[in-house]
């Protein structure tokens, strides 16, 4: 629950803490003045504190009351003096219970043509017979019928403020909710809806909205334009924050995303409670919430690990269509841990080839892609639905199939028949395939080392190049051709069936680009470099060979070679073998998510280099920075690497 501060010439003079959640310092400005319906509502403004929740201090919106002749309420609580209740033009006290509006004064609102005859009609009420009920439908009739133009040229009329006041002093919640929602087209009428969002506002600081309907007048207040006014119901939530179950837990959530100030307070709220109440969460508040934290971008890690809780816990019982939502939720997220990798695993083992839904084993091989997860039975289970299921697979998700296979190194366990059902799927949809998706495919084949001869000449195809040139922006098209390149060469050298290359050479000179991260580090380790090398003149770094193309992938981070033959110029791989050394620095995201496995593109560089003539030594990134600072292991590790560096294929 929120503390109660009594304000006193703008300054906290009484604090009641409570929930760890304290108000701290003094008013960091003067509270300004905002309009309200009348003064019998009582004065009500804008001012921000600071809340401390643990260590984190924030400076959040609130509005301030008048309790007294020299004191402000400010936050909200259940025991915030109240104004003394509202009097009619009489005298006679207004009831709080709604009574039944009459049916003909319904009716003959409903059958007025005009705005003026709405109003004519209201102005000749009386007191008692105005409810709230006929007020909102009569102001529902004129949002319906009216232009806003005309509706502004009225709102600031006897009759109409008439009609605002009534409904703000004598209507339910609920009413006020579904009338200030009816004005989200209505921005113009600003006053109105300051006038409704105000009263919400002092129905929170009176402890008196549910949890939905403080969800819901975030909601609407934001459509309204209300931002600001939207940002002050923090302190209903976080006052009812035992209220706060598994019932409506999403619904908060849903708001989260709305709110620019409050919001890392609201999120921290709902990262306690999720803690208790995640067990009996049901699945689509398991997708609305992580679909809410996507949009916030910023899941805190206790929430995500109660989620993946319950996913382990309610795996066997999650269909399809949520399941790919959560999945697709988390890579968005960019969080996985163990848990959830064995959930997944579970799933794929009991359900396999029983799967309906397409979607989901795209977004299951996603996930292994996206986190480098190389799991032998998610990745088998999904070879074996392929397998299986080619013949209706849509030709769009052949690339998100195939691919994590070629990304993640991993060649499918029934080997042959996914090859095979893989040659005639292509085949049988190359004509609905992208040409980046065809691209895609062939390269995933050959970090593989499996070639697609059959298709070489419809790839290298005037009227395919020419679709790729004129499907894509720019930027994409010189990815794919830089691919095609790749793949031109990767063939050339690798498959001795191949007719290439069919690419020119490219003799464009530009930049390279090397991570920073390797940068630095053989900046760091440069003298060790230079005594294993035998001297500055017998290693040079991020070298480019002429025969291969200028990519990222083809960069040499280290080349060792004899004094005086460093420069790719110089290098004859057909008559000098194993003279010179690549020594190739890995990076974390170069390996799968336990370290164990090079990628497929990593595989192939080594291949090529090979294939050059070069010997090939690897060298570990997070290695290197471990032991940068102990320079007699770090030259034994350089020496061990070394001695272990594979030889050059043979001619």
């Amino acid at each position: 629950m929120m503390s109660r501060c009594i304000l006193n010439h703008f300054k906290f003079v009484n604090v009641a803490r409570r929930c760890g959640i304290n108000p701290v310092g003094n008013i960091s400005r003067t509270v300004s003045s905002s309009s309200t319906r009348d003064d019998k509502s009582g004065g009500i403004g804008h001012t921000t504190i600071l809340v401390q929740q643990g260590a984190s201090i924030q400076e959040l919106p609130v509005i301030v009351r008048r309790a007294g002749q020299r004191e402000f309420v400010a936050f909200c609580s259940n025991k915030v003096p109240l104004q003394p209740p509202a009097e009619d033009t009489e005298g006679i006290l207004v009831a709080e219970v709604m009574q039944t509006p009459p049916l003909e004064v319904l009716n003959s609102i409903e059958r007025c043509l005009t705005m003026n005859g709405v109003l004519s009609l209201v102005s000749n009420l009386a007191a008692e017979d105005l409810t709230p009920e006929i007020c909102a439908y009569a102001l529902e009739k004129l949002f319906r019928t009216e232009t806003v133009f005309n509706l502004k040229n009225v709102e600031d009329s006897r009759v109409f403020m008439r009609l605002v006041n009534t409904l703000l002093d004598r209507g339910d919640t609920k009413l006020v909710l579904n009338v200030l929602g009816r004005m989200t087209n209505l921005l113009d009428l600003g006053n109105t809806i300051e006038a409704f969002t105000n009263e919400l506002l002092m129905r929170n600081t009176d402890n008196c909205l549910t949890i939905e309907e403080l969800c819901e007048a975030i909601e609407i207040c934001v459509g309204c334009g209300q931002r600001e006014g939207a940002e002050k119901f923090w302190t209903g939530l976080a006052e009812k924050n035992r209220e706060i179950d598994e019932q409506n837990l999403d619904k908060v959530y849903r708001v989260a995303p709305m709110l620019k100030v409050t919001r890392r307070m609201l999120i921290s709220l709902l990262d306690r409670r999720i803690g208790e109440c995640w067990s009996r969460l049901q699945m689509s508040s398991v997708v609305a919430i992580l679909i809410a934290l996507e949009k916030c971008q910023s899941p805190p890690f206790r929430t995500m690990q109660s989620l993946s809780k319950w996913l382990s816990t309610n795996i066997h019982c999650v269909d399809e269509s949520h399941l790919e939502a959560i999945v697709s939720a988390l890579i968005n997220l960019q969080y996985t841990d163990n848990q959830l990798e064995r959930s997944l695993e579970r799933y794929v083992k009991a359900r396999g080839v029983k799967i309906q839904r397409q979607t989901l084993i795209v977004a299951l091989l996603n996930f292994c892609a996206a986190f480098r997860i190389r799991n032998f039975h998610i990745l088998n289970g999904c070879s074996e639905y392929f397998v299986m299921n080619a013949a209706t697979l849509d030709a769009k998700h052949l690339r998100a199939i195939v691919a994590p296979f070629g990304q993640l190194n991993y060649q499918p366990i029934n080997g042959m028949r996914f090859w095979q059902t893989l040659e005639a799927a292509i085949d049988r949809n190359f004509g609905r395939m992208a040409p980046g998706d065809v691209i895609s495919v062939a390269l995933s084949c050959v970090y593989l080392e499996m070639f697609p001869l059959n298709f070489v000449k419809r790839i290298f195809n005037p009227y395919f190049l020419d679709v790729m040139h004129q499907s894509s922006r720019p930027e994409i098209v010189a990815r794919q051709r830089m691919q095609l390149k790749l793949f031109d060469t990767a063939m050339t050298l690798e498959c001795a069936e191949y007719d290439g290359p069919w690419l020119p050479r490219d003799h464009a000179s530009r930049s390279i680009w090397q991570d920073g991260r390797i940068k630095r580090i053989l900046n760091q380790i440069g003298h060790n470099l230079e005594t294993i090398a035998g001297g500055i003149d017998r290693y040079s770094t991020c070298v480019c060979l002429a025969q291969l193309p200028i990519t990222e992938l083809h960069v040499i981070d280290i080349l060792l070679h004899p004094a005086g033959l460093g420069g790719a110029w110089k290098l004859r791989p057909r008559t000098e073998r194993n003279i010179h050394t690549a020594v190739l620095v890995h990076l974390p995201e170069h390996f799968n998510s336990t370290g164990e496995y090079l990628s497929g593109p990593q595989s192939m560089r080594i291949r090529h280099f090979r294939k050059m003539g070069l010997k090939v030594a690897t060298l570990n990134y997070e290695t290197l920075a471990k032991l940068k600072i102990h320079p007699k292991e770090l030259n034994a590790y350089l020496v061990e690497r070394m001695k272990n560096a594979q030889s050059a294929f043979p001619a």
